[in-house]
Protein backbone atom coordinates (compact mmCIF):
# COMPACT_ATOMS: atom_id res chain seq x y z
CA UNK A 1 0.00 0.00 0.00
CA UNK A 2 2.94 1.78 0.75
CA UNK A 3 4.82 1.54 -2.56
CA UNK A 4 1.12 2.46 -4.48
CA UNK A 5 1.02 5.87 -2.66
CA UNK A 6 4.72 6.73 -3.13
CA UNK A 7 4.09 5.94 -6.97
CA UNK A 8 1.12 7.82 -7.01
CA UNK A 9 2.79 10.73 -5.48
CA UNK A 10 5.41 10.77 -8.16
CA UNK A 11 2.68 10.44 -11.04
CA UNK A 12 1.01 13.53 -10.70
CA UNK A 13 4.32 15.87 -10.66
CA UNK A 14 5.31 13.61 -13.82
CA UNK A 15 2.16 14.50 -15.05
CA UNK A 16 1.82 17.81 -14.73
CA UNK A 17 5.26 18.68 -15.95
CA UNK A 18 4.55 16.54 -19.31
CA UNK A 19 1.29 17.96 -19.81
CA UNK A 20 3.11 21.70 -18.58
CA UNK A 21 6.08 21.20 -21.88
CA UNK A 22 3.19 19.57 -24.41
CA UNK A 23 1.07 22.93 -24.46
CA UNK A 24 4.25 24.88 -24.14
CA UNK A 25 5.79 23.06 -27.04
CA UNK A 26 2.60 23.27 -28.97
CA UNK A 27 2.04 26.98 -28.26
CA UNK A 28 6.10 27.58 -29.17
CA UNK A 29 5.34 25.86 -32.32
CA UNK A 30 2.21 27.57 -33.46
CA UNK A 31 3.98 30.72 -32.73
CA UNK A 32 6.90 30.08 -35.04
CA UNK A 33 5.05 28.98 -37.52
CA UNK A 34 2.61 31.60 -37.62
CA UNK A 35 5.75 34.52 -37.58
CA UNK A 36 7.61 32.78 -40.65
CA UNK A 37 4.03 32.18 -42.61
CA UNK A 38 3.11 35.82 -41.61
CA UNK A 39 6.72 37.09 -43.36
CA UNK A 40 6.35 34.74 -46.26
CA UNK A 41 9.78 32.98 -45.77
CA UNK A 42 9.83 29.15 -46.24
CA UNK A 43 11.66 27.09 -44.10
CA UNK A 44 14.49 23.93 -44.18
CA UNK A 45 14.39 21.24 -41.86
CA UNK A 46 10.45 22.20 -39.85
CA UNK A 47 8.34 19.10 -40.64
CA UNK A 48 4.54 19.93 -40.03
CA UNK A 49 5.60 22.81 -37.78
CA UNK A 50 7.68 21.30 -35.60
CA UNK A 51 10.22 23.91 -34.66
CA UNK A 52 11.34 22.79 -31.46
CA UNK A 53 12.08 19.50 -32.77
CA UNK A 54 13.85 20.84 -35.82
CA UNK A 55 15.99 23.24 -33.66
CA UNK A 56 16.48 20.22 -31.11
CA UNK A 57 18.39 18.91 -34.22
CA UNK A 58 20.03 21.58 -35.91
CA UNK A 59 22.94 21.14 -33.32
CA UNK A 60 24.15 18.08 -35.63
CA UNK A 61 22.19 18.70 -39.03
CA UNK A 62 23.16 22.50 -39.51
CA UNK A 63 25.15 21.75 -42.59
CA UNK A 64 22.15 19.67 -43.78
CA UNK A 65 19.77 22.90 -44.00
CA UNK A 66 22.02 24.61 -45.38
CA UNK A 67 22.74 23.06 -48.26
CA UNK A 68 18.86 22.22 -48.82
CA UNK A 69 18.21 25.43 -48.24
CA UNK A 70 21.02 27.11 -50.52
CA UNK A 71 19.78 23.94 -53.51
CA UNK A 72 15.72 25.02 -52.85
CA UNK A 73 16.10 28.87 -52.60
CA UNK A 74 19.42 30.49 -52.68
CA UNK A 75 19.79 29.25 -56.36
CA UNK A 76 16.71 31.77 -56.80
CA UNK A 77 17.59 34.44 -55.09
CA UNK A 78 15.72 33.61 -52.42
CA UNK A 79 15.88 34.29 -48.82
CA UNK A 80 15.12 31.10 -46.42
CA UNK A 81 15.02 30.22 -42.67
CA UNK A 82 17.12 27.87 -40.99
CA UNK A 83 16.45 26.20 -37.61
CA UNK A 84 19.19 27.26 -35.39
CA UNK A 85 19.77 26.73 -31.28
CA UNK A 86 20.62 29.60 -29.32
CA UNK A 87 18.40 32.18 -31.52
CA UNK A 88 15.83 29.71 -32.24
CA UNK A 89 16.50 30.74 -36.02
CA UNK A 90 18.16 32.20 -38.63
CA UNK A 91 17.24 33.96 -42.21
CA UNK A 92 19.80 33.19 -44.69
CA UNK A 93 20.15 35.62 -47.31
CA UNK A 94 21.11 34.61 -51.22
CA UNK A 95 24.94 35.32 -52.34
CA UNK A 96 22.64 38.03 -54.37
CA UNK A 97 21.95 39.96 -51.07
CA UNK A 98 25.40 40.08 -49.80
CA UNK A 99 25.58 43.61 -49.66
CA UNK A 100 22.72 43.91 -47.37
CA UNK A 101 25.82 42.93 -45.00
CA UNK A 102 27.35 46.30 -46.14
CA UNK A 103 24.64 48.56 -44.49
CA UNK A 104 25.42 50.68 -41.09
CA UNK A 105 25.47 49.01 -37.06
CA UNK A 106 22.57 51.98 -36.83
CA UNK A 107 20.31 49.16 -39.16
CA UNK A 108 22.25 46.12 -39.05
CA UNK A 109 24.18 45.06 -35.84
CA UNK A 110 27.45 42.81 -36.50
CA UNK A 111 29.75 43.61 -33.36
CA UNK A 112 27.24 42.57 -30.35
CA UNK A 113 26.21 39.03 -32.59
CA UNK A 114 30.79 38.50 -33.47
CA UNK A 115 30.89 39.00 -29.70
CA UNK A 116 28.27 36.61 -29.10
CA UNK A 117 29.71 33.66 -30.82
CA UNK A 118 32.10 33.73 -27.45
CA UNK A 119 29.56 34.14 -24.82
CA UNK A 120 31.27 36.82 -23.22
CA UNK A 121 29.47 37.83 -20.32
CA UNK A 122 30.39 34.06 -18.83
CA UNK A 123 33.95 33.15 -20.82
CA UNK A 124 35.68 36.43 -20.62
CA UNK A 125 36.74 39.11 -17.73
CA UNK A 126 35.81 42.80 -17.35
CA UNK A 127 32.40 43.72 -19.67
CA UNK A 128 34.36 47.18 -20.15
CA UNK A 129 36.92 45.11 -22.19
CA UNK A 130 35.32 42.69 -24.41
CA UNK A 131 32.49 45.19 -25.27
CA UNK A 132 34.28 47.87 -26.84
CA UNK A 133 36.06 47.84 -29.93
CA UNK A 134 39.64 49.47 -28.80
CA UNK A 135 41.51 46.56 -29.08
CA UNK A 136 40.48 45.93 -32.38
CA UNK A 137 41.12 48.92 -33.46
CA UNK A 138 44.87 48.52 -33.55
CA UNK A 139 44.27 45.50 -35.68
CA UNK A 140 42.82 47.59 -37.97
CA UNK A 141 45.04 50.84 -37.65
CA UNK A 142 47.99 49.60 -37.31
CA UNK A 143 48.74 45.76 -37.39
CA UNK A 144 47.03 45.09 -40.69
CA UNK A 145 49.63 48.49 -42.01
CA UNK A 146 53.02 47.31 -40.60
CA UNK A 147 52.59 43.52 -41.09
CA UNK A 148 56.11 43.20 -43.16
CA UNK A 149 57.57 44.12 -39.74
CA UNK A 150 57.38 41.63 -38.13
CA UNK A 151 58.44 39.02 -41.43
CA UNK A 152 61.92 38.52 -40.05
CA UNK A 153 60.95 37.54 -36.16
CA UNK A 154 57.83 35.26 -37.40
CA UNK A 155 60.55 33.51 -39.70
CA UNK A 156 62.65 32.69 -36.90
CA UNK A 157 60.07 31.68 -34.20
CA UNK A 158 58.50 29.39 -36.99
CA UNK A 159 61.82 27.52 -37.64
CA UNK A 160 62.54 27.16 -33.58
CA UNK A 161 58.96 26.20 -33.50
CA UNK A 162 59.19 23.15 -35.92
CA UNK A 163 62.40 22.32 -34.58
CA UNK A 164 61.43 21.81 -31.07
CA UNK A 165 58.34 20.61 -31.72
CA UNK A 166 59.07 18.29 -34.96
CA UNK A 167 62.41 17.55 -33.76
CA UNK A 168 65.52 17.28 -36.14
CA UNK A 169 66.17 13.14 -36.16
CA UNK A 170 66.39 11.54 -39.34
CA UNK A 171 63.75 9.12 -38.16
CA UNK A 172 59.96 9.64 -38.67
CA UNK A 173 58.13 10.87 -35.21
CA UNK A 174 54.20 10.90 -35.03
CA UNK A 175 52.82 13.63 -33.48
CA UNK A 176 49.09 15.31 -32.95
CA UNK A 177 48.71 17.74 -35.48
CA UNK A 178 46.57 20.13 -33.67
CA UNK A 179 48.91 20.28 -30.89
CA UNK A 180 51.69 20.87 -32.99
CA UNK A 181 50.27 23.61 -35.30
CA UNK A 182 48.89 25.36 -31.99
CA UNK A 183 52.15 25.73 -30.38
CA UNK A 184 53.78 26.59 -33.38
CA UNK A 185 51.47 29.56 -34.44
CA UNK A 186 51.15 30.07 -30.56
CA UNK A 187 54.70 31.31 -30.62
CA UNK A 188 55.28 32.73 -34.44
CA UNK A 189 51.83 35.02 -33.35
CA UNK A 190 53.07 36.17 -29.90
CA UNK A 191 56.42 36.85 -31.23
CA UNK A 192 54.44 39.84 -33.22
CA UNK A 193 52.33 40.57 -30.00
CA UNK A 194 54.60 40.38 -26.81
CA UNK A 195 58.13 39.11 -28.75
CA UNK A 196 61.29 37.75 -26.77
CA UNK A 197 61.55 36.18 -24.72
CA UNK A 198 57.41 35.80 -23.14
CA UNK A 199 56.74 34.22 -26.38
CA UNK A 200 58.27 30.99 -25.77
CA UNK A 201 57.51 31.15 -22.27
CA UNK A 202 55.81 27.57 -22.13
CA UNK A 203 53.73 28.44 -19.19
CA UNK A 204 51.52 31.16 -21.27
CA UNK A 205 52.15 29.12 -24.37
CA UNK A 206 50.03 26.43 -22.54
CA UNK A 207 47.50 29.04 -20.57
CA UNK A 208 46.55 30.52 -23.21
CA UNK A 209 45.90 27.69 -25.65
CA UNK A 210 44.03 26.34 -23.08
CA UNK A 211 42.00 29.32 -22.36
CA UNK A 212 41.11 29.46 -26.01
CA UNK A 213 39.81 26.20 -25.89
CA UNK A 214 38.12 26.42 -22.99
CA UNK A 215 36.45 29.64 -24.20
CA UNK A 216 35.10 28.26 -27.46
CA UNK A 217 34.48 25.00 -26.04
CA UNK A 218 32.29 26.62 -23.13
CA UNK A 219 30.45 28.92 -25.17
CA UNK A 220 29.70 26.31 -28.22
CA UNK A 221 27.45 24.39 -25.05
CA UNK A 222 26.21 27.45 -23.92
CA UNK A 223 24.94 28.56 -27.31
CA UNK A 224 23.66 24.97 -27.43
CA UNK A 225 21.43 25.61 -24.34
CA UNK A 226 18.26 27.56 -24.99
CA UNK A 227 18.31 30.72 -23.83
CA UNK A 228 16.30 30.46 -20.76
CA UNK A 229 19.01 28.14 -19.44
CA UNK A 230 21.77 30.26 -20.46
CA UNK A 231 21.83 32.39 -17.44
CA UNK A 232 21.00 30.03 -15.24
CA UNK A 233 23.86 27.59 -16.55
CA UNK A 234 26.14 29.70 -18.38
CA UNK A 235 28.40 31.14 -15.54
CA UNK A 236 28.84 27.21 -14.22
CA UNK A 237 29.70 26.28 -17.68
CA UNK A 238 32.48 28.81 -17.90
CA UNK A 239 34.35 27.78 -15.03
CA UNK A 240 36.95 26.39 -17.28
CA UNK A 241 37.26 29.60 -18.63
CA UNK A 242 37.46 31.69 -16.11
CA UNK A 243 39.98 29.74 -14.10
CA UNK A 244 42.75 30.19 -17.77
CA UNK A 245 42.35 33.82 -17.59
CA UNK A 246 43.13 33.89 -13.74
CA UNK A 247 45.90 32.35 -14.50
CA UNK A 248 46.88 33.49 -18.21
CA UNK A 249 46.64 37.03 -16.78
CA UNK A 250 48.49 35.97 -13.21
CA UNK A 251 51.63 35.87 -16.03
CA UNK A 252 50.51 38.83 -18.28
CA UNK A 253 49.59 41.45 -15.13
CA UNK A 254 53.28 41.92 -14.49
CA UNK A 255 54.76 42.01 -17.54
CA UNK A 256 52.14 44.60 -18.70
CA UNK A 257 53.05 46.57 -15.67
CA UNK A 258 57.07 46.56 -17.11
CA UNK A 259 55.74 48.13 -19.98
CA UNK A 260 53.49 50.96 -18.77
CA UNK A 261 56.76 51.76 -16.29
CA UNK A 262 59.18 51.82 -19.40
CA UNK A 263 56.24 54.44 -21.54
CA UNK A 264 56.00 55.92 -18.37
CA UNK A 265 59.96 56.79 -17.82
CA UNK A 266 59.69 57.24 -21.90
CA UNK A 267 62.60 54.87 -22.35
CA UNK A 268 64.32 55.18 -25.47
CA UNK A 269 64.81 51.00 -26.30
CA UNK A 270 60.42 50.92 -26.09
CA UNK A 271 59.38 47.41 -28.29
CA UNK A 272 57.20 47.45 -31.38
CA UNK A 273 54.95 44.93 -31.20
CA UNK A 274 51.07 44.34 -30.94
CA UNK A 275 51.38 44.94 -26.78
CA UNK A 276 52.96 48.59 -26.94
CA UNK A 277 50.45 49.89 -29.56
CA UNK A 278 47.87 48.31 -27.70
CA UNK A 279 49.33 50.03 -24.77
CA UNK A 280 49.72 53.63 -26.36
CA UNK A 281 45.96 53.47 -27.81
CA UNK A 282 44.44 52.77 -24.27
CA UNK A 283 46.17 55.30 -22.68
CA UNK A 284 44.77 57.66 -25.59
CA UNK A 285 41.50 56.39 -24.29
CA UNK A 286 42.14 57.37 -20.59
CA UNK A 287 43.95 56.09 -17.32
CA UNK A 288 40.94 53.81 -16.61
CA UNK A 289 42.08 51.92 -20.07
CA UNK A 290 45.88 51.52 -18.73
CA UNK A 291 45.44 49.06 -15.90
CA UNK A 292 47.53 46.86 -16.14
CA UNK A 293 44.50 44.00 -16.16
CA UNK A 294 42.49 45.73 -18.46
CA UNK A 295 45.40 45.33 -21.07
CA UNK A 296 46.10 42.31 -20.32
CA UNK A 297 42.82 40.87 -20.64
CA UNK A 298 42.84 43.41 -24.31
CA UNK A 299 45.96 41.52 -25.25
CA UNK A 300 44.47 37.61 -24.38
CA UNK A 301 40.97 38.07 -26.47
CA UNK A 302 43.32 39.22 -29.50
CA UNK A 303 45.23 36.20 -28.85
CA UNK A 304 42.54 33.92 -28.78
CA UNK A 305 40.70 35.00 -31.57
CA UNK A 306 43.71 35.07 -33.63
CA UNK A 307 45.94 32.40 -32.92
CA UNK A 308 42.54 30.08 -32.63
CA UNK A 309 41.06 30.61 -36.45
CA UNK A 310 44.96 30.90 -37.45
CA UNK A 311 45.37 27.31 -36.41
CA UNK A 312 42.40 25.50 -37.41
CA UNK A 313 42.76 27.14 -40.84
CA UNK A 314 46.43 25.85 -41.37
CA UNK A 315 46.26 22.61 -39.27
CA UNK A 316 43.40 21.98 -41.94
CA UNK A 317 45.48 23.14 -44.95
CA UNK A 318 48.14 20.40 -44.12
CA UNK A 319 45.18 17.63 -43.92
CA UNK A 320 44.41 18.89 -47.28
CA UNK A 321 47.53 19.41 -48.90
CA UNK A 322 49.17 16.06 -47.77
CA UNK A 323 45.94 13.99 -48.10
CA UNK A 324 45.63 14.93 -51.55
CA UNK A 325 45.72 12.28 -54.42
CA UNK A 326 48.27 15.23 -56.55
CA UNK A 327 50.50 15.81 -53.33
CA UNK A 328 53.47 14.95 -54.86
CA UNK A 329 52.76 17.47 -58.05
CA UNK A 330 51.60 20.02 -55.29
CA UNK A 331 54.42 19.86 -53.24
CA UNK A 332 57.27 19.84 -55.95
CA UNK A 333 55.40 22.87 -56.90
CA UNK A 334 55.61 24.61 -54.06
CA UNK A 335 59.27 24.16 -53.57
CA UNK A 336 60.38 25.17 -56.53
CA UNK A 337 58.19 28.41 -56.26
CA UNK A 338 59.51 28.66 -52.83
CA UNK A 339 63.61 27.84 -53.46
CA UNK A 340 62.92 30.92 -56.63
CA UNK A 341 61.76 33.15 -54.35
CA UNK A 342 64.19 32.45 -52.03
CA UNK A 343 66.93 32.25 -54.50
CA UNK A 344 65.34 35.67 -56.26
CA UNK A 345 65.32 37.83 -52.03
CA UNK A 346 68.25 35.72 -50.68
CA UNK A 347 66.06 33.97 -48.41
CA UNK A 348 62.37 34.23 -47.69
CA UNK A 349 62.82 37.16 -45.28
CA UNK A 350 60.73 39.57 -46.41
CA UNK A 351 57.27 40.62 -47.51
CA UNK A 352 58.45 40.89 -50.87
CA UNK A 353 59.71 37.75 -50.99
CA UNK A 354 56.68 35.52 -49.21
CA UNK A 355 54.18 38.21 -51.29
CA UNK A 356 55.32 36.41 -54.32
CA UNK A 357 54.80 33.20 -53.23
CA UNK A 358 51.44 32.60 -55.03
CA UNK A 359 51.49 28.86 -55.10
CA UNK A 360 51.51 28.67 -51.96
CA UNK A 361 49.09 31.40 -51.12
CA UNK A 362 46.79 29.77 -53.37
CA UNK A 363 47.07 26.41 -51.27
CA UNK A 364 45.67 28.26 -48.37
CA UNK A 365 43.17 30.07 -50.12
CA UNK A 366 41.97 26.70 -51.76
CA UNK A 367 42.44 25.09 -48.04
CA UNK A 368 39.98 28.00 -46.43
CA UNK A 369 37.47 27.42 -49.24
CA UNK A 370 37.05 23.55 -48.68
CA UNK A 371 37.67 23.54 -44.90
CA UNK A 372 36.20 26.67 -43.43
CA UNK A 373 34.85 27.13 -40.07
CA UNK A 374 31.48 28.22 -40.72
CA UNK A 375 28.48 26.74 -42.01
CA UNK A 376 26.19 29.68 -42.38
CA UNK A 377 27.59 32.30 -41.07
CA UNK A 378 28.40 36.69 -41.32
CA UNK A 379 25.83 37.25 -38.60
CA UNK A 380 23.94 40.24 -38.43
CA UNK A 381 21.23 40.76 -36.43
CA UNK A 382 18.15 43.66 -37.25
CA UNK A 383 19.44 46.16 -34.98
CA UNK A 384 16.01 47.32 -32.47
CA UNK A 385 13.72 49.72 -33.42
CA UNK A 386 14.21 49.28 -37.44
CA UNK A 387 13.37 46.56 -39.82
CA UNK A 388 15.43 45.11 -42.27
CA UNK A 389 13.52 45.59 -46.30
CA UNK A 390 14.71 43.14 -48.62
CA UNK A 391 13.01 44.93 -51.70
CA UNK A 392 11.23 42.27 -52.59
CA UNK A 393 7.88 42.05 -50.68
CA UNK A 394 10.03 40.96 -47.25
CA UNK A 395 10.65 43.24 -44.26
CA UNK A 396 12.19 41.61 -41.36
CA UNK A 397 11.69 42.72 -37.94
CA UNK A 398 14.29 44.10 -35.36
CA UNK A 399 15.70 41.55 -33.42
CA UNK A 400 15.88 39.29 -35.73
CA UNK A 401 18.81 37.01 -37.04
CA UNK A 402 20.46 37.25 -40.76
CA UNK A 403 23.34 35.16 -41.86
CA UNK A 404 25.09 33.63 -45.24
CA UNK A 405 24.71 29.98 -46.39
CA UNK A 406 29.25 30.00 -46.93
CA UNK A 407 30.08 26.49 -47.39
CA UNK A 408 27.56 25.47 -49.67
CA UNK A 409 28.98 29.05 -51.87
CA UNK A 410 32.20 27.59 -51.42
CA UNK A 411 31.09 23.89 -52.70
CA UNK A 412 28.63 25.59 -55.21
CA UNK A 413 29.85 23.99 -59.01
CA UNK A 414 29.02 26.89 -60.96
CA UNK A 415 31.62 29.04 -58.86
CA UNK A 416 34.35 26.45 -58.88
CA UNK A 417 35.08 23.89 -61.11
CA UNK A 418 34.90 20.29 -59.43
CA UNK A 419 34.57 22.06 -56.25
CA UNK A 420 34.51 19.49 -53.52
CA UNK A 421 38.25 18.63 -54.78
CA UNK A 422 40.76 20.31 -53.08
CA UNK A 423 43.39 21.47 -56.02
CA UNK A 424 45.63 23.72 -54.06
CA UNK A 425 46.49 25.47 -57.36
CA UNK A 426 42.80 26.55 -57.84
CA UNK A 427 43.83 30.31 -57.64
CA UNK A 428 47.20 31.17 -58.93
CA UNK A 429 47.55 28.34 -62.07
CA UNK A 430 45.68 30.97 -64.99
CA UNK A 431 48.34 33.41 -63.58
CA UNK A 432 51.67 31.62 -64.37
CA UNK A 433 53.13 30.10 -67.32
CA UNK A 434 54.11 26.64 -67.29
CA UNK A 435 57.95 26.91 -66.37
CA UNK A 436 57.25 29.79 -63.98
CA UNK A 437 57.59 28.92 -60.34
CA UNK A 438 56.77 32.55 -59.37
CA UNK A 439 54.85 34.01 -61.97
CA UNK A 440 51.94 34.92 -60.41
CA UNK A 441 49.64 38.03 -61.57
CA UNK A 442 48.49 40.90 -59.51
CA UNK A 443 44.93 39.67 -60.75
CA UNK A 444 45.07 36.47 -58.80
CA UNK A 445 42.85 36.05 -55.51
CA UNK A 446 44.86 35.68 -52.75
CA UNK A 447 43.89 34.28 -49.79
CA UNK A 448 43.00 38.16 -47.95
CA UNK A 449 41.12 38.82 -50.75
CA UNK A 450 37.27 38.96 -50.40
CA UNK A 451 34.43 38.53 -53.32
CA UNK A 452 30.92 36.96 -53.28
CA UNK A 453 32.51 33.21 -54.29
CA UNK A 454 34.99 33.39 -50.82
CA UNK A 455 33.94 34.48 -48.02
CA UNK A 456 36.36 33.01 -45.15
CA UNK A 457 37.74 36.14 -44.27
CA UNK A 458 33.99 38.06 -43.93
CA UNK A 459 32.70 40.37 -46.70
CA UNK A 460 32.32 44.14 -46.74
CA UNK A 461 33.09 46.49 -44.09
CA UNK A 462 33.12 44.17 -41.21
CA UNK A 463 35.87 41.42 -42.73
CA UNK A 464 38.95 40.41 -40.25
CA UNK A 465 41.28 42.77 -40.18
CA UNK A 466 43.67 40.61 -38.68
CA UNK A 467 43.59 38.83 -42.00
CA UNK A 468 46.96 40.37 -43.24
CA UNK A 469 49.03 38.98 -40.31
CA UNK A 470 47.57 35.65 -40.13
CA UNK A 471 48.36 34.78 -44.15
CA UNK A 472 52.07 36.26 -44.23
CA UNK A 473 52.45 33.76 -40.95
CA UNK A 474 50.47 30.89 -42.87
CA UNK A 475 52.46 31.57 -45.76
CA UNK A 476 55.63 31.82 -44.22
CA UNK A 477 54.82 28.36 -42.08
CA UNK A 478 53.72 26.27 -45.09
CA UNK A 479 56.95 27.41 -46.72
CA UNK A 480 59.23 26.36 -43.71
CA UNK A 481 57.20 23.29 -43.84
CA UNK A 482 57.29 22.27 -47.56
CA UNK A 483 60.78 22.91 -47.88
CA UNK A 484 62.48 20.96 -44.82
CA UNK A 485 60.35 18.21 -43.26
CA UNK A 486 58.46 15.20 -44.94
CA UNK A 487 55.30 14.74 -43.63
CA UNK A 488 52.64 12.06 -43.94
CA UNK A 489 49.22 11.75 -42.67
CA UNK A 490 48.55 8.69 -40.79
CA UNK A 491 45.58 7.15 -41.78
CA UNK A 492 42.39 7.04 -41.69
CA UNK A 493 42.04 11.03 -42.60
CA UNK A 494 39.72 12.34 -39.75
CA UNK A 495 36.06 12.40 -41.23
CA UNK A 496 35.27 16.69 -40.34
CA UNK A 497 32.15 16.81 -38.13
CA UNK A 498 29.77 19.45 -38.15
CA UNK A 499 28.20 21.08 -34.56
CA UNK A 500 26.05 23.61 -34.60
CA UNK A 501 26.66 26.46 -37.38
CA UNK A 502 30.85 25.34 -37.45
CA UNK A 503 33.08 22.63 -38.49
CA UNK A 504 34.89 21.18 -35.47
CA UNK A 505 38.64 21.67 -35.48
CA UNK A 506 40.68 18.36 -36.61
CA UNK A 507 42.06 17.63 -33.07
CA UNK A 508 42.50 14.22 -33.51
CA UNK A 509 44.06 14.22 -36.91
CA UNK A 510 48.09 12.43 -36.28
CA UNK A 511 50.93 13.13 -38.68
CA UNK A 512 54.35 11.79 -39.15
CA UNK A 513 57.13 13.97 -39.84
CA UNK A 514 61.06 14.25 -40.52
CA UNK A 515 63.59 16.97 -41.17
CA UNK A 516 64.56 16.90 -44.94
CA UNK A 517 68.10 16.10 -45.64
CA UNK A 518 69.21 19.79 -45.93
CA UNK A 519 67.70 20.82 -42.97
CA UNK A 520 69.75 17.83 -40.77
CA UNK A 521 72.69 18.35 -42.63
Amino acid sequence: MASITIVSGLLLPLFFIYTTLYFWTRQYNRRAAHFWHTLRIPAVGVQDDAWLRAIFWSVTRSATYAFEGYQRFSLRNLVFVAPSTGCGAIVVLPPSHLNVLNKSENELQAFHVQLESHQPRYTMGDPEVWGSMLHYDVVRNQLSKDVGHFVRMTDEELAAGFRDYCGRSSDWATVNLWDVCTKVIARAGNRAFVGLPLCRDETLLEQTRVYATNVYGCATVITALPPILQPVLGHLIALPAQWSLYKCKKILIPFVQERLDMLQRGSDDMPNDVLQWLIQRCAKAGPKQTVPGKVAERLLILNLVSIFTTTFTFSNCILDLYSSANRDDFLAGLRAECDKSAALHNGLLTKTAIDQLYRVDSTIRESMRTSMFGIIALFREVAPGTELDLNNGIRIPSGVRIGVPCQPIHYDESRYCNASEFDAFRFSRAFEGPCDATGGSRSQKLSVDLDESFLTYGYGRHACPGRWLASQIMKQALAHLVQNYDVEVVEPVPERKALLNMILPPVGAQIRVRPRSSLRN
